[in-house]
């Protein structure tokens, strides 16, 4: 019986190692970092002595917010060991951490001082209390005789200059506690706050990674885990210096970066990915001019369809309105897969985990460009400065905001569509100040006309003056347009200008815009002149008014 007792516990002390692995928690630092436009891929490395046999390795204070299902571990040049399992999860009970509790004990520390000189603060109002006390009894009582006994002088001076002393001491000592009172009122802020940073950082960092290994041998190795943070992305910024006389356009691309997950990514290789893991200054698009006879019922409450906006301000901070940005002289270097482009942004990189985001360039190039300034002058009178460009970066310009810079001094905030390498594009540059266009009114004429067939006409001319202040021939592009009849009974004739005179796109062959493009000399004035009539019968009421 007893060889059988002993025979089992030898059976189950061989079992125990066997059967449950190690964990072993694994010091590791972020090396690189591919950030997405919606996430990150931090890439962690670490080295440790693993035992042979299976082992758990531990990567503790991981961000909260990750995707669960996309951690990867790799060993670096481990030729002896397996990779069975990898996780990273949130653990239901998560234990305070041993640098929130060294804070709570500073806080219980200071608040016990305070503490203190709070008592030796009520402490010294007393003795003061008294003190005044015993004056104002002795005031009272000095020379009366209580049974028989009188203080002597000698003595009356004595309990004054004690009553002095006590007075001077417990003025002193509540100096001192107020004073000490307010350095530990402060203290007791600054650790509170470093508290709550403290906790929401602990917060924000309680994911766990659990790697299962398997050695045959005990070595030292090196292991690398990749996990995809959420709280984390970036963003295209522009600046665009545009130079017309000269023909050239200065492109910056930087990257607005944003991360908040808790890690700060330290002496990091930091790659950008291009796909997902303030006064507008574009050219306004004039809707198709629409008549059509207005119903009795709704008649008097059609409004124009022509309307007239005011583009709302914008603010740039001093730094971004800067008229120069010195330029780096090293470049990222960009890469291409099938699905997008990566830049690595030349030497070690530090993005501090916070709130606000950081701003890096990424590549700034010299790109040619044509020039011309369009107006849309039925809308609004602004003039816009434009440029045709190709893409000659070697990245994709993402849809972005871009501080639009004309000859050294900021022009206005425009938004960028995207844009492939090698594709060509029409920008907007904000509002041109050299070009100056008024719209006026010309011969306005309504007239009856028919017995039998009985009709209205209004003749209707318009007239858009154009000034260049450029210092040389410059293109200048006015957009207008004609109305669309919306009913058989309504005719548009078209007396200028003629077809031959004006450019219209294919897609607004059906919608009545057109545009007159001209080159202007300095200080140059030309009119634009767009006049038709509208014919439609007698007892009928067309909107919008024209």
């Amino acid at each position: 019986m007893k060889f059988q007792v002993s025979f089992a516990l030898i059976a189950v002390l061989l079992f125990i190692p066997t059967s449950l692995a190690d964990d072993i928690e694994v010091e590791s630092a972020i090396t690189e970092v591919s950030l997405f436009r919606d996430g990150a891929l931090v890439t962690r490395t670490g080295t440790l002595n693993a035992p042979s046999g299976k082992s758990t390795l531990v990567f503790k204070n991981l961000p909260s917010q990750v995707d669960s299902s996309a951690l990867q571990a790799n060993f670096i040049d481990a030729t002896n060991g397996l990779i069975r399992n990898a996780k990273i999860f949130r653990p239901e009970e998560r234990q305070e951490s041993d640098i929130i509790k060294a804070i709570r004990d500073r806080l219980d520390d200071a608040k016990k001082d305070k503490e203190r000189q709070l008592r030796i603060h009520t402490e010294a109002k007393t003795n003061m209390e008294f003190a005044n006390a015993m004056r104002e009894s002795f005031a009272a009582e000095f020379g009366k005789i209580d049974e028989g006994e009188s203080l002597s002088l000698d003595q009356a001076k004595e309990l004054s200059a004690f009553v002095q002393r006590t007075q001077a001491d417990a003025y002193e000592a509540i100096d001192q506690s107020e004073t000490a009172m307010r350095d530990i009122d402060e203290r007791i802020q600054e650790i509170e706050f470093e508290l709550r940073e403290a906790v929401e950082t602990a917060a924000l960092l309680s994911s766990i990674a659990e790697v299962e290994i398997e050695m045959e041998a005990a070595s030292e190795i090196g292991i690398v885990v990749s996990y995809l943070a959420n709280n984390a992305r970036w963003v295209p910024q522009y600046e665009l210096r545009a130079s017309p006389e000269n023909g050239s356009l200065d492109f910056g691309y930087f990257a607005s970066v944003w991360q908040h997950t808790g890690e700060d990514w330290s002496d990091i290789t930091l790659s950008l990915q291009t796909n997902q893991a303030s006064r507008q200054g574009n050219v306004p698009e004039p809707p198709p001019l629409l008549v059509r006879k207005l119903e009795d019922t709704y008649r008097g409450r059609a409004e124009s369809q022509g309307e007239v906006f005011e583009l709302s301000p914008f603010s740039v901070d001093a730094a971004s309105a800067k008229s120069a940005r010195p330029a780096s002289q090293q470049q990222a270097a960009v890469t291409a897969s099938t699905v997008s482009f990566q830049a690595t942004i030349p030497g070690q990189m530090t993005v501090p985990s916070a709130k606000d985001s950081s701003a890096y360039k990424i590549l700034e190039e010299s790109i040619g460009a044509e020039y011309w300034s369009e107006s849309v002058p039925r809308i609004q009178l602004d003039a816009y400065l434009r440029a045709k460009l190709k893409n000659t970066l070697p990245l994709p310009i993402l849809p972005g905001q871009a501080l639009a810079f004309v000859e050294g001094k900021l022009s206005s905030k425009v938004y960028l569509e995207k844009i492939l390498p090698d594709e060509e594009r029409d920008i907007s540059l904000g509002v041109d100040g050299n070009i100056v266009v008024k719209r006026t009114e010309g011969a306005q004429k309504d007239t009856d006309s028919g017995f039998i067939d009985k009709t209205t006409t209004l003749k209707r001319e318009h007239r858009n003056e154009v000034v260049s202040q450029h210092n040389v021939a410059h293109k200048v592009i006015i957009v207008d347009q004609f109305p669309i009849a919306q009913n058989s009974k309504i005719e548009i004739r078209r007396n200028a200008p003629k077809d031959s005179e004006v450019v219209i796109d294919e897609e607004n062959e059906n919608n009545g815009i057109f545009q007159w493009e001209a080159v202007l000399q300095p200080k140059a004035e030309k009119t634009f002149t767009t006049a038709y009539d509208v014919v439609y019968p007698r007892d009928w009421h067309i909107a919008p008014e024209l």
